[in-house]
């Protein structure tokens, strides 16, 4: 019979080159010789697994929680996150959360905030399974209880830098970023709203640089903690706070906060007028559906019930179109207003009726103004206009009552408009209306022209090239030079700029050559 001595020998020589076989020698070894085995046959039991295929991390966490020690703790954590974070999606991730989460017992987070030269295992994988929660449906009491086991006084407040194609070197959040962030989201969302102010004052005071907003979003959950406690009046005050800031003028849902507010206060006015600006700042209208609602509870506190019918029917209608399941909140609102879902008019007409009703508060007896389009800015969503005192005002994309696919060739056109003020005092354009389409190039004066184009799209049959000003034009595979006839996919990439000449115009569109070698 080996004695323990061979056994280890012959294991030792093996991790490097075979670490299967090396494993389940020194498991034969923890079985045979359960008395001998000791913290070093652990470590080397543990390091096998991480090159081996098939680990049993079961026996791991045996060995792990038998021999507590600190490098025991750190080759385990490796262990784990090779095994069960590192390249594993989401679902795997939580399929592999009974040993992520122990973590905290057996390999202790390392203080990153003194020294973060050294990546934490425990630190990484606890984070990433928190993400794994966060994504689809977010697990607030999951991610609470995980947040809870780590001491944010040790994670590190640099952020991270990665390199990407596309973005060249990309800022990520610091692991202390992301910790307040997912724990205030949390603690909101378990209505724990004291513990969430608590912490949302903390993460404003220990991190010197936000990224996407962040400080935005701990503000605004302080604000809905204040809400959550009845402490209406301050939630107000720091909602419009926000609303105030260039970071939350444009947010519909601050919008429909306040509304809340005040509808908890039965200032029905007040909250109905923030209620309508909501529905202006927002998208889709199946996003807004929480809006709609609010907004019908109000017209009813308004004696404007049949107003509100509007509204409820136009909720029954998005959760048809949608598919939705409906809610307790939805069926009571169906009920209060007699309402037969099978009934309801086409979402079409009843969002028509829903935006006359809108824009009759919004705006009122306020005249139109009229202007003609100067600007399109190359991003595609803003522009600006030139109205008949010329002053010049800004528009978004969203504000065509038309949904516009695009607004890249509006340049020229007349349009109708109410004259608002955004959040800073400058002029905005809204409920813009198109009253005159462009001017249209002269066909024949454009023939033969050169101009400066950019690739914007590459199909099997040529590149479709955006000319500002004008349609996009076609740059046929069968009009190019023949060293270019079969790589222009490669030569002709999304974004370059090429010069070309207006070769003919036909039903078709603009058809173009080239104007010099690329």
């Amino acid at each position: 019979m080996e004695t323990k001595r061979d056994l280890e020998a012959k294991a030792r020589d093996l991790i490097g080159t075979n670490p299967d076989v090396a494993l389940k020698i020194y498991r034969k070894m923890w079985e045979t010789y359960p008395q001998e085995f000791n913290e070093w046959d652990a470590f080397y039991s543990i390091k096998a697994m991480r090159e081996a295929k098939f680990t049993d991390l079961n026996w791991a966490n045996e060995l792990a929680e038998k021999f507590k020690t600190k490098i025991i703790g750190n080759i385990y954590g490796w262990l784990i996150f090779d095994k069960c974070v590192k390249g594993k999606s989401e679902l795997e991730i939580i399929a592999n959360e009974k040993f992520i989460q122990n973590l905290i017992n057996i390999s202790p987070q390392k203080n990153q905030k003194e020294n973060n030269s050294i990546p934490c295992p425990t630190t990484i994988s606890i984070l990433k399974l928190c993400d794994a929660h966060a994504k689809n449906q977010f697990n607030a009491r999951k991610i609470n209880e995980l947040l809870s086991g780590l001491d944010y006084n040790f994670l590190s407040d640099k952020p991270k830098i990665i390199d990407t194609q596309e973005r060249g070197k990309v800022e990520l959040l610091s692991d202390l970023e992301k910790y307040f962030i997912l724990k205030t989201k949390a603690l909101l969302k378990l209505k724990e709203f004291d513990k969430c102010i608590e912490y949302c004052n903390k993460g404003l005071a220990l991190i010197k640089n936000f990224h996407c907003n962040n400080d935005f979003w701990l503000k605004r959950r302080i604000a809905l903690s204040e809400y959550g406690l009845g402490n209406y009046e301050k939630s107000e005050k720091l909602l419009k706070e926000l609303l105030e800031s260039k970071e939350g003028y444009d947010k519909w849902f601050l919008y429909m906060e306040i509304s809340k507010v005040y509808l908890k206060q039965g200032n029905f006015e007040k909250a109905w007028k923030y209620a309508v600006d909501a529905t202006f700042y927002g998208n889709e209208p199946h996003f807004l559906i929480e809006l709609y609602l609010i907004q019908s509870r109000i017209l009813y506190k308004l004696n404007r019930a049949s107003e509100g019918r509007i509204i409820a029917e136009l909720i029954a209608a998005i959760l048809k179109e949608q598919k939705w399941k409906e809610k307790d909140k939805y069926s009571k609102l169906f009920a209060f207003y007699k309402i037969d879902k099978t009934k309801v008019p086409p979402f079409s007409e009843l969002i028509k009726q829903a935006k006359i009703l809108w824009q009759k508060e919004r705006y009122g007896n306020k005249p139109k103004s009229k202007g003609i389009i100067i600007s399109i800015h190359k991003n595609g969503k803003i522009g600006r206009i030139k109205d008949e005192n010329n002053d010049v005002i800004e528009f978004h994309k969203k504000n065509f009552v038309n949904k516009m696919k695009s607004i890249e060739n509006l340049k020229g056109a007349t349009v109708e408009f109410y004259k608002m003020q955004s959040y800073d005092g400058k002029n905005i354009a809204e409920c813009i209306v198109i009253i005159k389409e462009p001017p249209t190039p002269n066909s024949n004066n454009l023939i033969g022209k050169i101009f400066e184009g950019i690739v914007k799209n590459v199909t099997d049959f040529g590149i479709f090239i955006h000319i500002q000003g004008l349609s996009d034009g076609l740059l046929h595979k069968n009009s190019l030079p023949n060293n270019l006839k079969n790589n222009f996919k490669e030569v002709f990439t999304r974004g370059k700029k090429v010069n070309v000449k207006v070769e003919r115009i036909t039903e078709k569109g603009i058809q173009l050559i080239l104007a010099d070698n690329v």
